[in-house]
């Protein structure tokens, strides 16, 4: 039977293409007992740890389950739509100046 448990870090910008802000990040993931396993992509880590280091949890200061690492989603879509608003404001007003 395995004594592991494994979970998947996700970023929404190419974080562990990095390997200062993904070593900052696996630093923050020991604290919880959690170990790379592998990298999937610039986007995406798997770790593991185990079963025992949930003992430890309550004196970790991040979650250690958590799933997601970096800029916010909300963040990051909302600055996506704002930046594609502003591109189609600026096609529309070109487009109404050269008629």
């Amino acid at each position: 039977m395995d004594n592991k448990e494994y979970k998947i870090i996700t970023s929404n910008t190419p974080l562990f293409g990095s390997t200062g802000k993904m070593k900052k990040i696996l630093d923050e993931e020991a604290q919880a007992g959690w170990d790379l396993e592998e990298k999937l992509d610039s986007f995406k880590i798997r770790v593991s740890r185990d079963k025992s280091a949930r003992d430890n949890d309550h004196n970790c200061t991040i979650d250690p389950y958590r799933t997601t690492v970096g800029v916010n989603s909300v963040i990051y879509l909302g600055g996506a739509a704002v930046v594609t608003l502003i591109v189609i404001y600026l096609i529309i007003t070109a487009a109404a100046m050269s008629v």
